[in-house]
């Protein structure tokens, strides 16, 4: 007689999932305090948070982001809401940028190479900080 294992994902990684859909551009120790927060009774740990992201991120389901700030951030990796981001490296405002300008590069790609995800992060000065000296 064979046992059959059904492959559930952790409470921690349920919870990061749930964490990063409400959540923009988070850090591990904002996934942390968001679950803590949620949760009520049971907290989480930042060691079991940043192994759920890893291992999300290993499955692509999340991808990692470098606003030049020392600090990663996380988004869910959907596709469906595919989009970049405007940095402003004076009030660190973060835009998102809908087009894709690797849509050509992508398309190239297309059976020769499986992306996962990619990243495009564009710094400079938002509306705002342009007309402040």
């Amino acid at each position: 007689m064979s046992v059959v294992t059904s492959h559930r994902p952790a409470k921690s990684t349920q919870a990061v999932l749930e964490a990063l859909q409400q959540l923009n551009h988070a850090t591990a120790p904002d996934v942390m305090d968001w679950i803590n927060r949620a949760s009520g009774s049971k907290k989480v740990s930042l060691t079991s948070v940043y192994r759920a992201l890893n291992q999300l991120v290993s499955e692509a389901r999340i991808k990692p982001l470098n606003f030049n700030d020392g600090q990663v951030r996380y988004e869910l990796n959907n596709q469906h809401m595919h989009h970049h981001h405007l940095i402003c490296t004076r009030c660190e405002k973060v835009q998102m940028l809908d087009s894709c300008p690797f849509q050509p590069v992508l398309s190239e790609l297309e059976g020769k190479f499986r992306v996962d995800y990619h990243n495009f992060e564009v710094f400079g000065l938002c509306a705002s900080c342009m007309q402040t000296p």
